[in-house]
């Protein structure tokens, strides 16, 4: 046990020898003593989302709780049908794949408006914190809200971040405050603030300080001369600060303003096979954006729901052991984007509604090469779409459009794009006293190549082709209440299809590459879940499990040598595990993720293999009253029996770790 290990178990025993006996919730009185439950709040809705057309998952703050999320990609593991893409540590790369479609084919929301990053195509969910989101949620194929945006309707898989306007209960104010403290000298502490301003109006307003030197150590295997070495340059700094204005007006109409600021400065930990212990690279980022949105019910019949945001992100690159005349490399971006949204919802009957959406969007990016291109991207995203809803039946049918125009400072531009992709979805409640429903989707989109893609220096290509992608899904899902439990159960069958990748390969040799359409994949999956909740009650138990089934291929070229082989990165099996209680003495949990077997390179040979792993962690934790002030302790053990594993090859994650969270509501 390290030092550092050393302080944090001996403050975790201090914390369970001293909790208090009284602790916060409802009291229940017998004959013979007086117990306290703790409170439980349920925010969202049933994960498996009966009347949907298509597999939906729901994180609420109990299960982002008993899984120990810190941050939003520590969530999307525990959601089947999704696969992340992790490079190690607090501070690594975290994207996401839902169905074998690759990062870019999921569109990330915040509140409802998208979050775009067009230099890379991929947003890394590693940099939005869990303590932000009431509720993560994830949609795979169509989504049956007709309010949502086109950009968001227009994409095979969407993850929505939402936040919770704050509910006051008649104080004026609400204050919270959470310190953490774990392994590898990570400490976060955050702080958080709701006002009550009268008339309909709230504000709030919250920081969030996140340090972790992130010097974990690692066994580097070499045959017979393994070592065991620590990971270096893999420090983090990110501090995030928000500010929300909700406001209800006239009874129908809702406002709600946010200002969001994120900074981040970090080491990037080298690559172990070439690691010197001297890594010197870093990153350094600054994002800023402005939302707001509005919905407005102008009549019985007529919603309204406008959006509008504008954000800029700096990035900066640095590598100073680079053999060139600089002796480094010091890259610095900007992109700025504008966005405007305008979505109607008109109830033709009781059963049927229509909507109409259009987006606009305004990208620019510049950076200090000779050679940039600096380009300009005008998006226009444009959506119509029907729903049918009865007793038992549930249709929609939507035509997505997207089309775009380019400028570039040096050079010519890619050509202008449009497209039109249709999707379809029905679900059907065959038998109603099981709460038994059948469900089907076909969704057809696309995947816009990126800034980097295109002009990136030496291996852009203007003449790229967006990526067309397709997936038919079908499948059940089952819930119902039985006395005090509520149970769900979901199952559905997948087929997706990308034609016209974009992959880099050699061009004119191996050491020149560029980017072209030459990929062909074809997915065939099987995504299953089961929730158990009980609700009521002095001690309440709850588990969720999940399992995903990919047989991802590649089938761009029979006479290839990797037809039909698996996507890196894929595991063809994969699950995970959480169950957690809640009693009146101390909440308990215990959460596993397994992953199959999978390979790091397009072409399956035994050189390439990675092994499957699995990790386990546990918590416990209890809430208490001083006063006025309600606090909360808990503890955890992050994957307790020291699992040493790679997500990506030769970028370890850590090992046992340990933290301890100190929360204080008033």
């Amino acid at each position: 046990m390290t030092h550092s290990n050393r302080h944090i178990a001996c403050l975790i025993a201090i914390c369970t020898l001293y909790l208090p006996v009284e602790v916060q919730g409802q009291i229940l009185t017998d004959t013979t003593r007086t117990e306290t439950i703790q409170e439980v709040s349920v925010i969202g809705e049933r994960t498996a989302g009966a009347r949907a057309v298509s597999a939906q998952k729901m994180a609420d703050t109990r299960l982002m709780q008993a899984t120990g999320s810190l941050q939003i990609s520590d969530v999307i593991k525990y959601f089947s049908g999704a696969t992340v893409k992790d490079y190690g540590g607090v501070g690594g790369l975290k994207t996401v794949s839902v169905r074998g479609l690759g990062a870019s084919h999921t569109a990330v929301a915040y509140d409802g408006i998208i979050i775009t990053d067009n230099q890379t195509g991929q947003i890394d969910l590693g940099r939005f914190s869990a303590n932000q989101a009431s509720s993560v949620r994830l949609v795979s194929g169509p989504d049956n809200d007709l309010l949502q945006t086109a950009a968001m309707a227009a994409q095979a898989a969407a993850i929505t971040v939402s936040s919770a306007r704050p509910q006051l209960n008649g104080a004026k104010r609400d204050v919270q405050d959470e310190l953490k403290y774990g392994s590898f000298n990570t400490f976060s502490a955050l702080a958080n603030t709701a006002f009550d301003l009268g008339h309909g109006n709230a504000l709030t307003a919250q920081a969030e300080l996140l340090y972790t030197d992130g010097n974990y150590p690692y066994i580097q295997n070499n045959g017979d001369n393994s070592a065991t070495k620590t990971r270096d340059n893999s420090d983090v700094t990110r501090f995030r600060a928000e500010a929300a204005w909700f406001s209800t007006l006239n009874g129908n109409t809702e406002l709600t303003v946010r200002a969001y600021l994120y900074l981040s400065s970090q080491g990037l930990p080298a690559n172990i096979l070439y690691n010197d212990n001297a890594s010197g690279e870093r990153l350094w980022n600054r994002e800023g954006f402005v939302q707001s949105s509005l919905r407005k019910e102008l009549s019985e019949r007529l919603t309204l729901k406008a959006s509008a945001k504008y954000g800029i992100t700096h990035t900066r690159y640095l590598d100073p052991k680079v053999n060139n005349s600089a002796g480094q490399t010091d890259n610095r971006y900007t992109e700025q984007e504008g966005y405007l949204s305008g979505v109607l919802l008109y109830r033709l009957t009781n059963s049927l509604s229509a909507s109409a959406a259009l987006d606009g969007r305004l990208s620019k990016l510049d950076g200090n090469g000779k050679n940039q291109a600096s380009p300009t991207r005008a998006t226009v995203n444009a959506s119509a779409a029907l729903k049918y809803v009865s007793e038992r039946v549930t249709l929609t049918g939507r035509l997505n459009y997207v089309g775009t125009v380019e400028e570039t400072r040096i050079r010519k531009a890619a050509e202008s794009y449009s497209h039109l992709s249709p999707v379809i979805g029905a679900n059907w409640l065959i038998w109603p006293a099981a709460g038994l429903h059948l469900r089907a989707s076909y969704t057809g989109t696309y995947r816009l190549p990126t800034f980097n893609d295109l002009y990136f220096e030496q291996i852009g290509r203007r003449d790229l082709k967006p990526e067309r992608a397709s997936v038919t899904s079908a499948g059940l899902v089952l819930e119902n209440e039985a006395g005090n439990w509520e149970i769900s159960f979901y199952a559905d069958a997948y087929n997706s299809s990308v034609k016209d990748r974009i992959l880099a390969v050699p061009g004119k040799n191996t050491a020149i590459w560029m980017m072209k359409n030459v990929g062909h994949v074809v997915t065939h999956g099987l995504e299953t879940g089961v929730d158990v909740i009980c609700m009521e009650g002095r001690i309440r138990p709850a588990a969720k499990l999940s399992y995903t089934y990919q047989r991802a291929m590649d089938k761009s070229d029979s006479g290839s040598s990797t037809w039909n082989h698996q996507l890196p990165y894929t595991p063809r099996h994969s699950a995970s595990a959480v169950a957690w209680i809640e009693t009146p003495l101390v909440n308990l949990s215990l959460n596993c993720i397994y992953s199959g077997d999978y390979y790091s390179n397009d072409y399956n040979g035994p050189e390439y293999h990675m092994p499957s792993y699995y990790e386990a962690g546990c918590s416990a934790w209890r809430s208490f009253n001083f006063s006025r002030i309600t606090s909360t302790v808990k503890v955890e053990c992050i994957n307790f029996t020291d699992s040493r594993y790679e997500l990506v090859r030769n970028f370890p994650m850590p090992g046992r770790q340990f933290r301890l969270t100190l929360k204080a509501d008033f």
